[in-house]
């Protein structure tokens, strides 16, 4: 089952599971759309909002494995994993947000006396970093220091995401600080990439992988950067105190509401135009490095590869009961199906 079905990563999702021969169900509660979908895609639907508790838990009955693509998750991800826990529907989903990623961990040991597995970022956020963040640790097992960064150039952003990063930029950053998740201003610290002739700046934000690469990697310092272009960088400052406005409500309101109206999400060549890098370094307490870069596939692209993938190896019960990270589950080689290039 796919849940909210008519968002934009979450028809990319379906469409790569049907090019793979697997027609799921589609569901989510706007009725209007979900049919829309479903029609579309000539697909079994199911409609039910996840303040319900008996049509929810209904609706999972006999469901093996829900992605769940309703975001922002921190509204949808609580109730639908103690639905599937209910149910014994495996769950996976596409957040990086870090609320419901600590839900999900905290889970584990109901997953695991449910038998049913909790695979949460199962998409760009968290797959190419998680995996990088993984295999850096395992080059460096006494790595004390993690930090990651991301970049996009040319790409567009989504209904979903943008709702999403308004969500978690109206809230407090985050970084990992010997083993324990610690408030850290959006844009605080910075970096600057440069290698192969590729190059970003990157600025600190609360990304998914500040809380989960302590599980995947046991690493007890994490920072994790978003790229942006030398302009937007050099107005950092500045950036960081229009952050602030967007901690007013009735502003975060009008966003919102701007966002849901006018977004949509880039078009196939936009997508497939789009440069995408993933950046990590480790260090030990001796002051030794270890730093790879990569290019990887564009993120919603990605996204829709990473879920589909994930899911069918869940669905093909390749994953004990429990929670899990994506290199938890797969291994840091997972990455390999999302390279275009290494560069470092």
């Amino acid at each position: 089952m796919v849940y909210g079905a008519n968002g934009y990563s979450a028809q990319l999702i379906i469409e790569e599971l049907l090019s793979r021969g697997i027609k799921p169900i589609l569901a989510g509660r706007n009725g209007t759309a979900i049919k829309k979908i479903a029609q579309k895609y000539s697909c079994v639907y199911k409609i039910f909002d996840l303040t319900d508790d008996k049509k929810s838990i209904e609706s999972l009955s006999g469901v093996h494995t829900v992605i769940n693509c309703a975001g922002p998750f921190k509204y949808t991800a609580k109730e639908m994993i103690d639905y599937c826990l209910h149910a014994k529907t495996n769950y996976l989903d596409i957040t990086g947000e870090m609320p419901a990623l600590a839900y999900a961990f905290g889970c584990d040991k109901k997953a695991k006396e449910n038998g049913i597995v909790i695979l949460p970022s199962v998409g760009f956020d968290i797959i190419p970093t998680d995996c990088l963040a993984k295999r850096l640790s395992e080059q460096m097992p006494d790595a004390k220091y993690l930090k990651l960064g991301f970049s996009n150039k040319k790409g567009g952003i989504s209904r979903g995401t943008s709702l999403t990063t308004l969500e978690f930029i109206s809230g407090k950053g985050k970084i990992r600080k010997n083993g324990q998740l610690v408030d850290s201003p959006i844009g605080k610290y910075s970096i600057k990439v440069k290698t192969n002739g590729v190059s970003f700046y990157g600025i600190s934000i609360p990304w998914g992988d500040v809380f989960t690469s302590y599980f995947s990697t046991g690493i007890p310092n994490v920072e994790v950067y978003m790229g942006l272009s030398k302009p937007l960088f050099i107005i950092r400052k500045l950036l960081t105190l229009l952050l602030k406005i967007y901690k007013l409500s009735f502003i975060k309101k009008i966003s919102a509401n701007y966002i849901s109206r006018e977004f949509t999400g880039p078009d196939k060549v936009q997508r497939d135009s789009t440069l995408t890098y993933v950046w990590g370094k480790v260090e030990n307490e001796k002051g030794e490095m270890v730093e790879e870069l990569y290019r990887v596939m564009e993120g919603y692209n990605l996204t829709a590869k990473g879920a589909a993938e994930a899911a069918i190896r869940v669905l093909k019960n390749e994953v004990k009961p429990g929670t899990y990270t994506p290199s938890l589950a797969f291994g840091s080689n997972f990455l390999e199906l999302f390279l275009v290039k290494r560069l470092s």
